[in-house]
């Protein structure tokens, strides 16, 4: 599976990366794993870094995505959403997610740099 994920204690972030070649049944394996995984709690904050990620969805996919976060919301809500982007493509597509998905997050911003994500999630000083 080319997406991973870590939930930091300390901090309370979802870390999660997704490189190389990435299909939509791995990320809807993701957001599955995600709820049974017991170390998850509703309203954590996410940082995704998608810039090694090679793939870029289609409209249907980001819609499939967005769609399987809003329609399980009691289970797959979050805080803050800091996506990490290398490409234009990318960006854009992660746009749409966020305008589709939005009611699943509380903020969401697409970054060029891992630095400027983490410093906007307020590493160290989580929402909860």
């Amino acid at each position: 599976m080319t997406v991973h994920y870590r939930i930091e204690h300390e901090t309370h972030p979802i870390h999660t990366k997704a490189f190389g070649e990435v299909t939509l049944e791995e990320v809807l394996e993701h957001f599955d794993e995600l709820v049974a995984d017991p170390s998850f709690e509703p309203d954590l904050d996410v940082l995704l870094d998608l810039v090694d990620c090679k793939t870029v969805p289609d409209v249907d996919q980001i819609r499939l995505a967005a769609g399987r976060v809003t329609a399980d919301a009691s289970n797959l809500r979050f805080g803050r959403l800091a996506v990490v982007v290398a490409s234009e493509a990318l960006f854009g597509m992660l746009r749409m997610f966020h305008t589709l998905g939005e009611s699943s997050f509380s903020d969401a911003q697409i970054f060029r740099n891992r630095d400027d994500a983490l410093a906007w999630l307020g590493e160290f000083a989580p929402t909860r």
